[in-house]
């Protein structure tokens, strides 16, 4: 069926595809043995209607003047759609609403509403509070209700342990698999991952190329990873269908994150992972609301490069981090290899009594 697609495959789950600023947005069907199904999808798929243009001072009329502006359109194309999706979230709910009129209880009440995925509610905060800036400068209005909201706390990203690592390497589609093991052996965001491809690896088997993500001041980093034989390896079991290394079932490059991110949460929810993960949980390895995300891989890499005995530096330019990043994101790895260096000299010496203390022998005789 048209615009009908099943997410994962082989998962019963259907997903009406509709574009939204420009990106596929996924919303879910009901089952196709429901009643409900054809209506539904005969509702996603009827044309939307024309909307009438928004009254002036109104936040449907701000949000058009935002996309506009030189600040908006200056922007990295994938920035503008990804806050275009944020842009048109707000237009719809709250269009109506005069900017004057907007007081922080509104933006705490429609914050709220997004808490179950607090990445995406701090997402939405970031745009509402640059477009209440512009209605400032639009002299709309003379502060920002949204500039004491706090944002959610999402915690830091947690590097995968390695018994969850062995079983999603185990249980994930063998593109699934690639992508973990790309992410591992790199230590590249996503979006980077589901970039690189084979013309970037030079004869010395070394890839370079440009961050997607531009540090503070637009400056963009160039990085050089080497290719880790684990991943040369996992690399030659799939066909080369793709300039990417990664790529789509039909062999096409993945145009967003948004498929690996939809099968890592796929691959979380399996049985078999779930059940290593009330485990690690059990043995207090990790916290019980740890949610393990792709970015973790990076910390990953960062900690085992320390433990190769690579400099800060070095780190640094493999992985595209400053120097503190990279002594942020190994904390874990330092504080392993100090424990590993004391207990060689805390094992590997001979323990003498302290004069004038008594054996535990002579004080059982006693």
């Amino acid at each position: 069926m048209r615009n009908v697609t099943e997410r994962p495959r082989g998962s019963g789950n259907l997903y009406f595809r509709r574009k939204v600023a420009g990106k596929d947005t996924y919303l879910r069907l009901p089952s196709i043995d429901s009643a409900d199904f054809y209506a539904e999808y005969a509702r996603l798929s009827a044309p939307e209607p024309q909307r009438a243009r928004p009254a002036a001072g109104t936040v449907g009329a701000l949000v058009e003047s935002y996309r506009a502006c030189k600040e908006f359109t200056d922007k990295d194309p994938k920035t503008r759609v990804n806050q275009a999706r944020y842009l048109d979230m707000i237009a719809a709910e709250i269009g109506h609403r005069s900017v004057k009129g907007l007081r922080p209880i509104h933006i705490f009440t429609m914050r709220d509403r997004l808490a179950d995925t607090p990445g995406k509610a701090n997402n939405w905060l970031s745009v509402f509070k640059n477009l209440m800036k512009h209605a400032i400068r639009l002299d709309m209005r003379t502060d920002n209700p949204a500039q004491h909201v706090p944002i959610f706390k999402t915690g830091e990203h947690e590097p995968w342990p390695a018994d969850l690592l062995a079983v999603c390497l185990e249980q994930a589609t063998p593109m699934t698999r690639l992508a973990i093991i790309t992410g591992l052996c790199s230590g590249q965001r996503i979006g980077d991952c589901v970039r690189m491809q084979y013309g970037w690896i030079g004869a010395d088997g070394i890839m370079a190329f440009a961050q997607q993500k531009r540090r503070r001041g637009g400056v963009i980093k160039e990085v050089a990873v080497p290719m880790h034989p684990f991943w040369v390896e996992e690399l030659g079991k799939l066909p080369r269908k793709s300039v990417t290394l990664l790529y789509e079932r039909t062999g096409t490059p993945f145009k967003t994150t948004a498929a690996i991110q939809e099968r890592l949460r796929a691959l979380m929810a399996k049985e078999e992972v779930q059940s290593v993960i009330t485990d690690l949980v059990a043995r207090e390895t990790i916290a019980p609301e740890t949610k393990f995300t792709f970015h973790g891989l990076r910390k990953n890499a960062c900690c085992y490069l320390i433990e190769c005995g690579l400099n800060e530096q070095q780190i640094g330019e493999m992985l595209g981090m400053s120097p503190d990043m990279v002594r942020h994101y190994g904390k874990r790895a330092r504080a392993l290899m100090v424990a590993r260096s004391a207990a060689k000299q805390m094992t590997g010496g001979k323990i003498v009594p302290i004069a004038g203390a008594k054996a535990p022998a002579l004080m059982a005789k006693k």
